[in-house]
């Protein structure tokens, strides 16, 4: 005999017209409960089994097809939960307590679904755009690092030296104002005390009337109207003969200096306006002659910084590297003091002296020699240096920076 189960009767129930069709025999109380509970869940979501929710609605007219896709998931997941976990032992009224208090639970489920897929997209939209930023920030930090550009490198020594509200500091060739803007940032960080006895100066000087145009507009647009009228002085001139750029104190003395620079070779972006451009190049003699007036100038804890440029003038660019180690030559212990070391600069020479780049056998010697001869007469005996050659490896035409700094 088959057990009694198999002959229990079997009933079919159509969503569509809420009807229970009896096959055989009298259905049992648990499937009474669950043809309750799919009554009550289709009273209140629809005969076809949708939510009628404003959640539903709102989503489908999303534009995001995932979250679209993940609501139909949800919503029949809940559908098939409802249809299988009706208590067989409870009667009619409890089922229909439950199975009301299952559908709201399935709207919280469906909208905490709706709430976390929205957040996903949205975080993969912020990380987005953090990247972006980060890409472009990683970049700007890049050409800012004083370990990768000398101008940055600069820029760091420059910070080291300058007295806030207090310093004279002289850009020797200020062209389009760059530097000379970071100077003034470092100069005055805030606002002067106008009963102060002490008068920071920042002087711009460049031979180009543009280059001292660029600059103004700089100064201008970042300065309060006080500190540019009253602490800043734009000289269009050859940097030569510094020495002319400085007015003495009042009791008469030389003015001390914190800091010099130099940013050598020629004006950037002047070929958009001239065709000779380059005719405006610094030049060897009038660069030694200007950063030998800085070296008498500068005072103790001064800094003169130059930005040489090997591919623009080679010549140039050793010269000034001869002159600086002179510098640090001033006090040392070997034989024959730093005039051996002049007498040791060797004769460079080029296949053609005028092509570009090209030297003049014992030229360089020759200017390097003078201008030392002029910083141990009229500087400081006790004078003493020490001197740096920031020269990146492997790129020989690169910019090189050049710093002496004066200890003593």
């Amino acid at each position: 005999m088959p057990s009694a189960s198999w002959l229990a009767p079997k009933f079919f129930y159509s969503p569509a017209s809420r009807t229970v069709s009896k096959i055989a025999g009298r259905p049992s109380r648990q499937r009474w409960s669950k043809l309750n509970a799919l009554n009550a869940f289709n009273d209140t979501n629809g005969s076809d089994g949708s939510i009628q929710s404003n959640t539903n609605t709102e989503w489908k007219n999303s534009k995001f097809p995932t979250l679209d896709a993940l609501l139909q998931q949800t919503t029949s997941r809940a559908f098939r939960t409802l249809s299988t976990t009706a208590e067989g032992d409870q009667n009619d009224a409890d089922d229909d307590a439950k199975t009301k208090e299952g559908s709201d639970t399935i709207r919280d489920v469906i909208d905490a679904a709706v709430m976390r897929s929205s957040s996903t997209l949205s975080e993969v939209t912020n990380e987005s755009d953090r990247t972006e930023f980060k890409r472009h920030q990683d970049k700007r930090t890049y050409l800012n690092n004083p370990c990768v550009t000398p101008t940055a490198l600069a820029h760091t020594l420059w910070k080291s030296t300058v007295i806030p509200n207090h310093d004279t500091v002289i850009d020797a060739t200020c062209g389009n104002g760059k530097d000379c803007l970071a100077l003034a940032k470092l100069l005055f960080p805030d606002e002067l005390d106008p009963y102060s006895d002490v008068h920071p100066h920042l002087i711009a000087i460049d031979v180009q009337s543009r280059a001292i145009a660029n600059t103004q507009r700089s100064l201008l647009s970042a300065l309060p109207d006080e500190i540019y009228y009253n602490h800043i002085t734009l000289l269009e001139q050859s940097h030569e003969h510094l020495l002319d750029a400085i007015s003495p104190r009042n009791d008469g003395k030389r003015q001390e200096v914190g800091l010099v620079c130099y940013n050598l070779g020629y004006l950037p972006g002047g070929q958009a306006t001239n065709d000779n451009y380059k005719d405006f190049t610094t030049q060897t003699q009038t660069t030694l002659n200007s950063i030998t007036d800085a070296a008498l100038l500068l005072r103790v804890g001064g800094l003169l910084s130059v930005m040489t440029y090997p591919g623009t003038n080679l010549e140039e660019s050793i010269a000034v590297e001869h002159f600086v180690e002179g510098l640090a030559m001033l006090t040392t212990r070997d034989e024959g003091g730093w005039r051996r070391y002049l007498e040791s600069i060797p004769n460079y020479s080029s296949p053609n002296e005028n092509e570009k780049g090209g030297t003049n056998g014992s030229k360089i010697r020759d200017m390097v020699s003078q201008s030392m001869e002029r910083v141990a007469n009229h500087g400081s005996p006790q004078q003493t240096w020490r001197t740096f050659l920031h020269k990146p490896l492997g790129r020989p035409m690169s910019p090189i920076l050049v710093t002496a700094h004066r200890i003593k």
